[in-house]
């Protein structure tokens, strides 16, 4: 298969690194020249964080060779079967690079997007042939994370889906096939339920940031890997979880606006990459943090491997 990956940022090299480890001829197109050593570095780090923890796939062999950078789109897309963007969350620059893919890609070619929430519809806006584009959101970083939210479009064709999810269960990854678009899709709506609470309650005193952290990384993130909320909810008994939620729905936070954080930012606390937000940070305890986050996520995928040779 010939894929392509557009972007330089998070995302895109270690999606492409994903790409070319199951095999495929991947060319990853920056905009800017000066962009493509920082991402070549990128998925350098990932195989390394890979191989380390051999975790690195059979097809794995040869990747370097399969792997290319570049500047040029036009040249980029031509062959392509798939195309995977990774650049902003903008949408009138989604909408012009979806709609410079259409008119370049083959006919056959799948064009979708690693959004984490924005519609499929508006990405495809300006697309003569909408039938073929959907969104595959990899949660970062992709080349560790299994999940993979595979949403269509109003028009995107069902062959289209059928063939998108096929590929990415081929990555090794777990292709999740969304009944319809919704902002957010599944990921970010449970993520930004529980950051909503958290963040209201560091807004009304109720506890540190810190002590609200530990509450889910020490307590409710540890079985969220073997036991998720609906079926937490069938081993509670719904009749237990419904008188709970009887009292506890009508206190738990609906802003409709994030107003604390627009404070927050107001007064320069921006988060880790300025150095404060609701954490004092510096780029060594930002690197300690990710590197731990990547350890334990390597962790659980030797936890499944170990699971799937029994």
């Amino acid at each position: 298969m010939q894929t392509l990956v557009i972007g330089s940022g998070t995302m895109a090299p270690s999606l492409a690194l994903c790409l070319t480890l199951a095999g495929h001829h991947t060319a990853l197109v920056a905009r800017r020249s000066e962009a493509l050593a920082g991402a070549e570095a990128a998925a350098e780090r990932g195989y390394g964080e890979l191989a380390e923890a051999d975790l690195l796939p059979a097809t794995a062999p040869g990747w370097r060779e399969r792997l290319t950078f570049d500047t040029d789109m036009r040249r980029a897309v031509q062959e392509i079967d798939f195309a995977f963007e990774a650049i902003s969350e903008d949408a009138e620059s989604k909408q012009a690079l979806f709609a410079t893919l259409d008119n370049a890609a083959p006919p056959g070619a799948i064009l979708a997007s690693t959004t984490s929430g924005m519609a499929v519809d508006i990405i495809a806006e300006k697309c003569v042939r909408q039938g073929r584009v959907a969104v595959a959101h990899f949660a970062n970083p992709p080349h560790l994370m299994p999940a993979v939210e595979v949403v269509p479009g109003g028009a995107t064709e069902g062959a289209v889906m059928d063939r998108l999810c096929a590929f990415i269960g081929g990555l090794g990854k777990e292709p999740i096939r969304l009944k319809r678009d919704l902002p957010g899709h599944l990921f970010n709506r449970l993520q930004f339920a529980l950051m909503r609470e958290a963040f209201a309650l560091v807004r009304d005193g109720a506890a540190d940031a810190e002590d609200i952290d530990k509450v889910v990384k020490n307590g409710y993130a540890l079985r969220l890997a073997a036991e998720g909320p609906l079926e937490k909810a069938d081993l509670a008994g719904l009749p237990l979880v419904a008188s709970v939620a009887a009292y506890l729905y009508p206190d738990l936070d609906t802003s409709q606006a994030p107003e604390d954080l627009t404070a927050m930012i107001g007064d320069g606390k921006s988060g880790a990459q300025t150095g404060n937000g609701f954490f004092d940070w510096t780029p060594e305890r930002a690197a300690a943090v990710v590197a731990e986050r990547n350890q334990e996520v390597i962790r659980h995928l030797k936890r499944m491997r170990a699971k799937k040779g029994e």
